[in-house]
């Protein structure tokens, strides 16, 4: 396989492309670890966009 990152998401997460969009338990059983966040935010980037329908934001805040 190639050195890729669209290569390491297929082989971790395959099928992923399916529809409908697999269930969370689907990507729990299989985690990809990387030791840098800006890694860890291209790979979720790169998952997410896979997703079709609208993108939504939710946040949050913790106060006392």
């Amino acid at each position: 396989p190639e050195n890729t990152l669209p290569s390491l998401i297929s082989t971790i997460y395959p099928g992923i492309n399916r529809h409908p969009i697999p269930p969370d338990q689907y990507f729990a059983e299989c985690t990809i670890l990387a030791s840098r966040n800006d890694d860890v935010d291209d790979i979720n980037f790169t998952i997410l966009s896979q997703f079709p329908g609208e993108e939504k934001t939710f946040y949050s805040a913790d106060s006392i």
